[in-house]
């Protein structure tokens, strides 16, 4: 391990799960634990639990499970020792000094923070250089043109990479980065001659942020007119376009907060939006939401407003990102701009609180689209009625609440002029495949089940954990990963009890044995009242099937060879079978 136990601890000690869990997903008491709707994937029904005493959580839809530095890892793309130097920062500790253990992944990862956020510092000196005209002419563009703050500029990482394209690969080379880390980061390119250029050359370079606010790429925009207008960083070992959403690492408070997000599709938009204190705002980055964008967004928003161009393919690109978000549980509304504005330009000439009024006035994206069909189509025909119906249905598909899916069949009804029954004929004819989460129902065998009853009896006490290593063996565990886990009681010599939280960071880096460790504590059917005659009784339970599996096996071996010794080994675990079965 990287960390030792007691600085793990320290850090579990001082970070509330519950509270941590909380600034991801809305969590609703359930009893002594919380439940939640699992961010790690789609389901309709909560199946994510915490728990507060254990320090623990799992999903019985998906079975991801582990404690606070598991939870961090998933959520945030972290490496283990980053989401304990993420964790650490927020309790206030301080990072031990890691010596030569630390991997070489979260050694490149670093690597190419530091190289992006020294770069991101460059250009941003470059876009002041007085000396340059182009860095003038950007200076002009985003100063005059768009109206942008010094202090926004500076806070989002607004900068100009130098036209030849050479200088800035230089700076990172005076630096200390070689031409393969600046290959590996996404910002140069090789020319056909072989010369390594910065690929945002000549152009306004935006500063791309995770949740953390560390700069993970770059997005660069022409000077003037030409194509493309916009470059983005290709994905790296830390970027990746379609899982990152533009500028909410300064935004995610303000969503938590009004538990809504406007969404849209520029930096430009984001930036004007953010300047004018409309601040729980997003961009996608792009005209078409990616699944992992809207899951991420789910993280914060109950609402999302979809504010994207007024233009033909902003209407299309807001269609695209209606069903990903409502798909996730997200209420959407749809605020379509008055043509010939966009979302920045609207604001910079209409005003901040015009801008809020439309928005008030944003109707649901049930009644936009539907909206959009009946422009389209008319209603004056069955043909277009029928064209109507067929376009709704992925949207009414797309609705989770089977009340609010019944409310809105019966206004679609009224609103065509056709009977409901139409309507849920073609719901039926063509209903999507969806995975649908029902309630754990347990598949496995009865001794497997006994098998995670004991082991989760010696998570929680150490009398348990004594009687029942004294009592079993290794060999009495069918699954892999039920004998490594007992593997570790058995073996241990500490005191006291080995918690599921610590357990998971002795198998750090498993999460198939953290899924399971988090699976036998947060099972309902797993609970109960554990007293010596209900463990006697589960490991003779355990013993009894192994003495038949044992027995299966020799009698498999007589059948194809007479072997007097085995035979009489036989003969032994019959009677003792019959004395295990008698004890019941």
């Amino acid at each position: 391990m990287l960390f030792d136990d007691q600085y793990l601890e320290e850090i579990k000690s001082r970070i509330d799960i519950v509270e941590l869990v909380s600034q991801y997903v809305s969590l609703q008491p359930a009893g002594r634990n919380y439940r939640a709707l699992c961010p790690f994937h789609e389901e309709k029904t909560p199946s994510f639990l915490v728990s507060p005493e254990k320090g623990i959580f799992h999903c019985f839809g998906c079975g991801v499970g582990g404690n606070i530095f598991t939870f961090v890892m998933k959520m945030e793309s972290l490496t283990f020792p980053e989401a304990v130097a993420f964790l650490a920062e927020k309790c206030g500790m301080e990072l031990p000094t890691l010596g030569k253990s630390i991997t070489r992944q979260t050694k490149e990862r670093d690597k190419l923070f530091l190289l992006n956020e020294t770069l991101s510092r460059y250009y941003y000196q470059c876009l002041l250089n007085p000396g340059d005209e182009l860095a003038h002419a950007a200076r002009s563009y985003i100063y005059e043109r768009r109206g942008l703050k010094p202090e926004i500029i500076e806070q989002f990482g607004i900068g100009f990479s130098p036209a030849s394209g050479k200088e800035s690969i230089a700076f990172l080379m005076e630096a200390g980065f070689s031409g393969q880390d600046v290959i590996k980061a996404g910002v140069g390119v090789v020319t056909k001659s072989g010369e390594l250029l910065d690929r945002f050359r000549g152009r306004i370079t935006f500063a791309l942020h995770d949740v953390q606010g560390r700069v993970i790429g770059f997005g660069g925009r022409i000077l003037g007119d030409g194509e493309p207008k916009y470059v983005n960083v290709s994905d790296t070992p830390v970027f990746s376009k379609g899982r990152n959403l533009y500028g909410l690492f300064a935004s995610r408070n303000f969503i938590q907060r009004s538990h809504q997000a406007i969404l849209v599709e520029g930096y430009m938009d984001f930036l004007t939006l953010f300047q004018e204190g409309i601040n729980n705002c997003v961009a996608s980055m792009g005209t078409s939401l990616t699944k992992d964008q809207a899951m991420l967004l789910r993280r914060y928003a109950e609402e999302v407003i979809i504010c994207y161009d007024s233009d033909a393919a902003g209407q299309a690109a807001t269609v695209r990102g209606m069903n990903i978000l409502q798909e996730q549980g997200i209420t959407v509304r749809i605020l379509p701009i008055p043509a010939p504005y966009d979302p920045d330009s609207f604001l910079r000439q209409k005003g901040r609180e015009k801008f809020l009024e439309i928005m008030e006035e944003a109707p649901s994206l049930f009644d936009f689209q539907l909206e959009l069909f009946v422009k389209d189509y008319g209603l004056s025909s069955l043909e277009s009625k029928a064209k109507i119906i067929r376009g709704m249905v992925p949207f009414l598909q797309s609705i989770r609440d089977p009340v609010e899916r019944s409310l809105k069949v019966s206004y679609l009804s009224e609103r065509l002029k056709v009977g409901e029954s139409v309507i849920y004929s073609a719901l039926r004819r063509e209903k999507a495949p969806e995975a649908v989460l029902s309630s754990f129902v347990s598949r496995e065998s009865g001794k497997v089940k006994a098998e995670k009853m004991l082991l989760r009896a010696m998570m929680e006490s150490q009398f348990w954990r004594e009687t029942v290593v004294k009592e079993l063996e290794v060999q009495n565990f069918s699954r892999p990963e039920h004998r490594r886990i007992f593997r570790v009681f058995a073996d241990s010599e500490e005191e006291g009890n080995l918690s599921p939280s610590d357990l998971i960071d002795i198998f750090s880096g498993d999460e198939e044995i953290s899924c399971c460790i988090t699976e036998i504590m947060t099972r309902e059917d797993l609970q109960g009242g554990l007293n010596q005659e209900v463990v006697e009784d589960l490991i003779r339970r355990l013993k009894l099937a192994s003495v038949e599996e044992e027995m299966q096996r020799i009698q498999e071996e007589l059948s194809r060879e007479d072997n007097e010794e085995r035979l009489q080994y036989y003969h032994f675990l019959s009677q003792e079978r019959e004395k295990l079965k008698r004890l019941d």
